[in-house]
């Protein structure tokens, strides 16, 4: 479908680095060159009616990784469980559950080992649960670009001048915690029926897009909120009616305006982050400044929180970090062209934020081969 007035696309967001040159290069020339590993929630207990398996992948969709895994013990696909996705052009170690009577009276130690040649089992403990979406703390990642050039022939610092340079920043100021271009469908056609279906239109089909549809209205909400305050230079400002989260316990609060200033120093030392909207009709927005540039983007998108009540419990709201903080940011240069780039993400951020940065593309998707 063709943008409209009343069709709004997802916006391109900014680069934090917009000011520094990017690398010209190379990602995923094999599956080696993007390696994700999983950051359990929690450890298996060791005992319980399920088998957790820590499993690695190579060149292999989720799906087909399910249908390995089931066909491999004789299970339906259905009882083979995930925390999430990850990419097909990787190698990814993620943790997967099965029914522990796959066992048949084995150890789980028993099934370690080659499932297929894309797909190996590294370790198996039992567990009281089943493994469920969203049970992972986050993800590490260790890419590398390769067929670096330099901006001036034949010089190769420059290079790796350009990415220390981005590094020192991510390091300093974190990364913007946008959501990638993913989130909202092919040419935006997430955002579109979300859009269409909360303002009186037609319920996307299943609970699936039904719920996808949702979470790409509010991550565009979130995207426009944080390009602006971005923009502003108040992405990480305290501004009166901001929401705050505890980087070492999640927790979040808010202040009166009297107590910014000390909030603000927290800010700066690492301790908290601002939150931006993943608006509903139980988590609006903000109060006060903050609050009043939310409700501006919500009322560009032609959207009232009270709306969100069409999507039931889909539509009740929540806050997300505008920065994700980089400790764990590493980068070396292997040879002349090619940069090894480590990172930790949180779970629910993208790789794609963090790349964009270093290659200088705004509209950097994980499925692109070449950057």
């Amino acid at each position: 479908m063709s943008s409209t007035a009343s069709q709004p696309t997802p916006i391109a967001c900014p680069r934090l680095c917009a000011d520094l040159p990017g690398l010209a290069g190379t990602l995923k020339a094999s599956a080696e060159d993007f390696v994700v590993e999983e950051i359990a929630a929690y450890a298996a207990s060791g005992q319980g009616d399920h088998l957790f398996l820590w499993v690695e992948k190579r060149e292999l969709d989720g799906a087909r990784l399910l249908r390995t895994i089931a066909s491999h013990f004789g299970i339906d696909e259905a009882e083979v469980a995930s925390a999430g996705t990850k990419d097909r052009v990787a190698v990814t170690r993620q943790w997967l559950s099965v029914p522990a009577n796959v066992l048949s009276g084995r150890e789980p130690s028993e099934v370690v080992g080659e499932v297929s040649a894309e797909v190996r089992i590294l370790e198996a403990a039992r567990h009281t649960n089943k493994l469920r979406t969203g049970h992972l703390s986050g993800n590490r990642f260790e890419l590398r670009v390769r067929d670096l050039e330099p901006l001036d022939d034949g010089d190769d610092a420059d290079v790796a001048a350009r990415i220390a340079s981005i590094e020192a920043r991510l390091k300093a100021l974190g990364v913007p915690n946008f959501y990638g271009s993913q989130r909202f469908g092919r040419q935006g056609q997430n955002l579109f029926r979300g859009l269409r279906w909360l303002q009186g239109g037609r319920a996307p089909k299943g609970r699936f897009q039904r719920k996808m549809a949702v979470s790409a209205v509010q991550s565009e909400i979130f995207n426009r909120v944080l390009a602006r305050r971005l923009d502003e230079g108040s992405w990480r400002r305290a501004l009166d009616g901001d929401v705050f989260e505890k980087l070492d316990s999640g927790g979040r609060f808010w202040v009166g305006a009297d107590e910014l200033e000390e909030v603000q120093a927290r800010i700066d030392a690492g301790e908290l982050v601002i939150t931006g909207p993943m608006p509903g009709y139980k988590e609006g927005v903000a109060a006060a400044e903050a609050g009043r540039i939310e409700q501006e983007v919500l009322s560009e998108l032609g959207l009232e929180v009270e709306m969100f009540r069409t999507a039931g419990k889909m539509g009740r709201g929540a806050r997300r970090a505008l920065t994700l903080p980089m400790p764990a940011l590493e980068v070396a240069m292997e040879d002349a062209q090619c940069a090894r780039i480590a990172f930790e993400l949180p779970a629910g951020s993208y790789a794609t934020v963090v790349m964009r940065e270093f290659l200088g593309r705004e509209d950097l998707d994980e499925a692109d081969p070449v950057l």
